[in-house]
């Protein structure tokens, strides 16, 4: 992934870290000068941040193994300093499935509290839990209590504010803001009774309305990040919204409604000066590539092309620069070519009818077809 670097590979699954986390760390330094805090200080708040973002990984895990046991795929996950992405390849189309894969994160943050909060109460002195109790309670004076405070273990304190933080996101998780956590199960709950592609609108609209809000009163208070994580949410809503809605519209049409059956076919042998004559004058980008047989072999992609150009590599066959080819029924459904063309990267794909090779459908072809599909929708 561009601008993150990998981590690990935990569950088969990548971690990433983008490089905005920096950030994070011009925070603490930023925050630890402007609150004159000793070094010992800045450590432990360090160590809560980095603590954290654990939780914000298993968080996140939480969602992609509880996907996988649906069948669907995390293509990676990603730290940011607002939170982590698990980029699911799709989310489940099953309400009660989207739902339980939705409420899987903020459910690990909530473990993780009982946790931390069970190893306080037996572990901790029964002293320092007293002096916690009469904080909550506000049952002594404040210049006393905020002395006795200060002579509570850094270690428990540090284990208070981890437990504290992780119900803050439980909670912050769970506001209705689609495509946060709260939101999804919004959109799932609604989907059972009005179909996902308006549930989805309906969740998106409601989704801008609160990061709206967030952003307004982040502004106000000078709470920037907030701003920030609301600008995110409304950027976030309605790029899933027409996402949806566009797959909710290809599920509506097969691929002999968008397959051309004329097309360019190249062979192994030709030179790739074949192809940069085809891309240079003719409208195709991506080209199917047969062998002596006339059987389909791969695929000659564009960039490929574009690469031959730079490096003034014209003599040398087709057949050293094939990717592999990807064929479909004419009855399948345009959404799995649209899942091909753009999740999997296929640039074109052969079309079949009755073990028969067809025709085509390629990047162009799709993206036109959507277009003037949505205009007249």
């Amino acid at each position: 992934m561009r601008g993150a670097l990998k981590l690990f590979t935990w569950f088969g699954i990548p971690v990433f870290l983008h490089w905005t986390f920096g950030l994070i760390f011009v925070y603490i330094l930023w925050h630890a000068q402007s609150n004159e805090m000793s070094v010992i200080d800045t450590f432990w708040l360090t160590g809560l941040f980095m603590a954290l973002f654990l939780c914000v990984l298993l968080h996140e895990y939480g969602h992609a193994l509880t996907a996988r046991r649906y069948g669907v795929k995390t293509r990676d996950i990603v730290l940011m300093p607002i939170g982590g992405v698990a980029r699911l390849e799709r989310m489940p189309e099953k309400p009660i499935q989207e739902f339980v894969v939705a409420i899987a994160g903020p459910m690990v943050n909530v473990v993780i509290a009982t946790i931390i909060l069970i190893l306080i109460g037996i572990f901790a002195d029964p002293a320092y839990l007293e002096v916690l109790k009469d904080a909550v309670l506000q049952s002594s004076g404040e210049e006393v209590l905020d002395e006795r405070l200060q002579e509570i273990p850094q270690l428990l304190q540090f284990a208070l504010n981890l437990a504290a933080t992780n119900i803050a996101l439980v909670l912050f998780n769970m506001i209705p803001a689609f495509p946060m956590d709260g939101g999804r199960v919004f959109r799932a709950l609604l989907s059972m009774r009005t179909g996902r592609a308006k549930a989805t609108r309906i969740a998106a609209w409601v989704g801008q309305a609160i990061a709206l809000m967030l952003v307004g009163y982040g502004l106000w208070s000078d709470g920037f990040m907030l701003a920030i994580l609301g600008i995110f949410v409304i950027y976030a809503a309605r790029s899933e919204n027409e996402m949806v809605q566009m797959e909710d519209l290809l599920s509506r049409f097969t691929v002999r409604d968008v397959v051309r059956p004329q097309f360019n076919r190249l062979h192994t042998n030709d030179w790739m000066q074949s192809a940069i004559e085809l891309l240079r004058h003719g409208l195709e980008r991506h080209f199917l590539v047969f062998d002596f047989n006339d059987q389909l072999v791969g695929t000659l992609e564009e960039d490929e092309i574009i690469l031959a150009i730079r490096k003034s590599n014209m003599s040398s066959e087709i057949g050293q620069h094939l990717h592999p080819a990807e064929v479909v029924s004419v009855d399948d459904s345009l959404l799995k070519v649209y899942h091909l063309i753009r999740q999997q990267g296929f640039g074109i794909i052969g079309v079949m009818d009755e073990n028969k090779l067809i025709g085509v459908v390629d990047e162009g072809g799709l993206t036109n077809f959507v277009r003037l599909e949505a205009r007249n929708g």
